[in-house]
């Protein structure tokens, strides 16, 4: 550590282990303040004639008057053209002024002679504005808190010191600290993540040049890996910001995200949840972790989610507390576990699964009575939301195989005809003969995500369905298979995919270009075969030469399991 030596100016190293008692200077950089360079014994008579020589010697003075030797000064007590060093001491920064054995704060824009701490010009001083000031507010002094909204506690642990300072600093929640840093700016715009390094007890390296959002997000990051803390997902935006995109992550962009609480305090859970503990992935592409969610009700794209974050928000001295919740939306056919965050300019509260603010998304959740909607029980599911999301790949092409799957397979299919896009192919699978049928994309191109409106024939397939032991019943039927878009959803946000559909007619119906049955879902037919059992479409995902398609498998449900679901007889 560096240190200046306040009699006589010179800079002086100690190690560790041998650091003398010191004093430590918190300000705010002006023009011409005195550098590392600037003090030495070739440079220091200039330095005398830069402006910023009188807070050094003042400081010193300060120093002086109070039996204190040295002082560490950060414009002069480190070397900024070595980049190891800046990094060592931005990231030993907060301990140094913990362990100070006192902190000078220099308000360069308050008179002391004219004005009174009490004062308007004291409290609007650009020293409470400033990002690296933060740490340097563990101090103790009520007026300080009226300020800066830091708590009390916080604030006299100081006091104490060390351990006790670290713990009581460690119990505030994520969010929370984050608000005292929301309305604060850098000179540097990396420089509003690096001065919370102290803040969050956290080593990282300082990367100048990367920008803000790319700095903030890897602080996310490493405080993701220190703590289970939900909190830090406990963030909103302006709409005006929200507006931007319309898909966004889980983490925040900046701190300012966390200055929108108004006079709500983000709290640590005082309870133990299911996903309390559990260790929460961090990759280069997003976050993979435990939320408890709930489907959105009524919503028809069935692809709207609430996720209920372990932490509690609640009013200054109040005992109630409610839950933070943030909407997310399903961006893969295939899976409820990938998500992304829409609307964050929403941060609902809830209280026993009930949404009680804001009004926007109460109102939302209202039936036509005015009642509130009444929500799902929240399940604990493991979810990827990226940092950044875009529309799925879709997969590449539909794939039939020509069977039908009963438990008693006592049903067979034959293909009698086909339209052009399907291709048929014969292979082996094991020792066995695969028969298929394929819609490959490339060969026949699809529409993009946001062009396809309205459902899509893609390919016909005239079938024969036999049924009973010895086969003599039969069904002749032409199966149709497509994409259509999802229905809209309540917020209005573009959906990520599309889905395949399948839906039965008659052959003579088909010739004669009838569709309208198959292009409505509500009217899709399965075929009636033997007794109750009815034959219907399902889709899942298989991998065909390395990629991924849409595989069409035929199976029976019993009718009473259908549930409004038409067939043919």
């Amino acid at each position: 550590m560096r240190l200046l030596h306040a009699p006589s100016f010179e800079l002086c190293v100690f190690t560790d282990d041998q650091v003398p008692p010191y004093a430590i200077l918190s300000h705010t950089w002006a023009d011409e303040e005195i550098t590392f360079n600037d003090l030495s014994r070739l440079r220091r008579h200039d330095a005398r004639e830069k402006r910023g020589w009188d807070k050094i010697q003042r400081s010193c003075a300060v120093a002086k008057s109070l039996a204190i030797d040295f002082i560490w000064i950060d414009t002069c007590c480190i070397d900024k053209s070595s980049s190891a060093e800046l990094s060592e001491a931005i990231n030993s920064m907060f301990r140094w002024y913990e362990e100070a054995h006192l902190c000078i704060a220099f308000l360069s824009d308050w008179n002391a002679a004219t004005d009174t701490p009490a004062s308007t010009a004291f409290r609007s001083s650009r020293w409470f504005t400033r990002g690296w000031t933060l740490q340097e507010l563990i101090a103790p002094r009520e007026l300080i808190r009226g300020i800066t909204g830091i708590p009390k506690d916080v604030l006299e642990a100081s006091k104490d010191g060390g351990l006790q300072s670290r713990q009581r600093l460690d119990g505030i929640s994520v969010a929370q600290r984050m608000s005292w840093a929301a309305n604060r700016t850098t000179t540097w715009a990396e420089d509003a993540s690096y001065c919370l390094l102290g803040i969050f007890d956290i080593n990282m390296p300082l990367l100048y040049g990367e920008g803000a959002t790319k700095a903030f997000r890897r602080l996310q990051d490493e405080i993701i890996k220190s703590t289970d803390d939900e909190s830090l997902y406990a963030w909103s935006c302006p709409v005006e910001i929200a507006d931007k995109r319309q898909f966004w992550g889980l983490l925040a962009d900046s701190p300012a995200a966390f200055g929108n609480y108004n006079d709500m305090i983000p709290r640590r859970s005082r309870y133990l949840t299911r996903s309390s503990n559990r260790t929460v992935t961090v990759s280069n592409r997003g976050l993979r972790l435990d939320l408890f969610v709930t489907p959105f009700p009524k919503d028809t794209s069935r692809t709207i989610f609430l996720a209920f974050l372990d932490c509690d928000m609640g009013r200054e001295r109040s005992s109630s507390s409610l839950s933070p919740v943030i909407i997310l939306q399903r961006t893969a056919w295939d899976n409820n576990s990938d998500m992304a965050r829409i609307r964050p300019d929403i941060l609902g509260l809830s209280m026993m699964n009930n949404v009680v603010l804001p009004d926007e998304l109460a109102t939302l959740l209202c039936t036509g009575s005015g009642t509130g909607s009444t929500l799902q029980q929240p399940e604990l599911g493991q979810i990827f939301i990226p940092h950044k999301c875009t529309s799925a790949r879709p997969p590449g092409g539909i794939v039939f195989h020509p069977e039908v799957h009963h438990p008693l397979d006592k049903l067979s299919l034959s293909v009698r005809s086909r339209s052009p896009t399907w291709q048929y192919f014969i292979g082996m699978k094991g020792s066995a003969v695969e028969r298929s049928y394929e819609i490959n994309f490339e060969q026949n191109p699809i529409p993009a995500v946001d062009e396809l409106k309205e459902p899509k024939v893609l390919g016909t397939i005239e079938i024969t369905i036999e049924a009973g032991a010895d086969k003599t019943k039969t069904k002749n039927v032409c199966l149709v298979v497509g994409l259509e878009p999802l229905a809209e959803n309540p917020f209005g946000t573009p959906a990520l995919y599309f889905v395949p559909w399948c839906g039965f007619e008659e052959q003579d119906k088909i010739a004669r270009a009838e569709l309208g049955r198959v292009l409505d879902k509500t009217s899709r037919r399965g075929v009636l075969v033997l007794g109750n059992d009815v034959v219907v479409g399902t889709f899942g995902l298989e991998t065909r030469y390395s990629r991924l398609v849409f595989t069409l498998k035929l199976e029976t449900k019993e009718m009473r399991d259908m549930r409004g679901f038409t067939w043919s007889k």
